[in-house]
């Protein structure tokens, strides 16, 4: 009970915790090996915001759409995952979708600075990001980096990024100097877990090395959304795609 009331202590003050060790390295294979078949099963189903392909490369970016994977919505639904989003939201909680997030060795691309609830919209914080990492995640492969306490502030204004599958970064950047950076380093089956408003990114990988997340996302069971913010955002996506 002392470690699950410091890591939520951790996470209320920061915005962001690590969990180590949350899945079993040898699962972690199994869920890779499910999850390369799954997209390559679905590809040409794939449309729109459902994917993102790198630039002149066959090499995924980012999927965006994974309702069919029968293997993400058991992880979603296990006693463990269900009982972490509950401490961290501490409120009863609804699924929120999955996504995948990839940086293949030498071409992966940067994730711009952002908050997940600019995408989000919803009216309040009690959102999370559950960032399971497949391969190794350090600085060198472009692991995910946050600035500390940054959840605090509020929902800051955003732009248009040129980054694809993450088409909105942080309008603003001088208030970051105000922010610790801290840059996790995860092994297979370390995840994280993020708060919806902490300002957060990830640089490219030039290295030789893959890097991996899946996300699982939770909300509040009563939270309920912006829907004029959402209208602007889906007419600002439409014309990226």
């Amino acid at each position: 009970m002392n470690i699950k009331k410091n890591l939520k202590s951790f996470y209320d003050k920061n915005g962001y915790v690590v969990i180590k060790n949350l899945i079993n390295p040898k699962e972690i294979e199994k869920i890779k090996l499910s999850l390369h078949q799954h997209i390559n099963k679905n590809l040409s189903s794939f449309k729109g915001r459902d994917i993102a392909i790198i630039k002149n490369t066959k090499e995924i970016s980012s999927v965006h759409n994974l309702k069919k994977w029968t293997q993400v919505k058991k992880m979603q639904n296990t006693k463990k995952i269900q009982n972490l989003a509950k401490l961290f939201l501490n409120s009863k909680i609804k699924n929120f979708g999955a996504e995948v997030f990839a940086k293949p060795a030498k071409i992966g691309l940067p994730a711009p600075i952002h908050q997940d609830n600019h995408y989000w919209h919803l009216i309040n914080d009690k959102g999370i990001t559950l960032w399971i990492a497949l391969d190794n995640s350090d600085k060198k492969n472009g692991a995910v980096f946050y600035f500390n306490g940054s959840h605090k502030i509020g929902l800051l204004e955003h732009k248009l990024s040129k980054v694809i599958g993450l088409s909105q970064e942080l309008k603003y950047k001088d208030i970051l100097k105000y922010f610790k950076k801290t840059t996790p380093e995860l092994k297979p089956g370390d995840a994280l877990i993020h708060n919806c408003m902490i300002i957060h990114g990830s640089n490219s990988n030039k290295s030789k090395n893959s890097r991996i997340g899946l996300t699982m996302r939770f909300i509040s069971s009563a939270n309920k959304f912006n829907t004029i913010n959402k209208k602007k955002y889906d007419a600002e996506l439409r014309k990226v795609l």
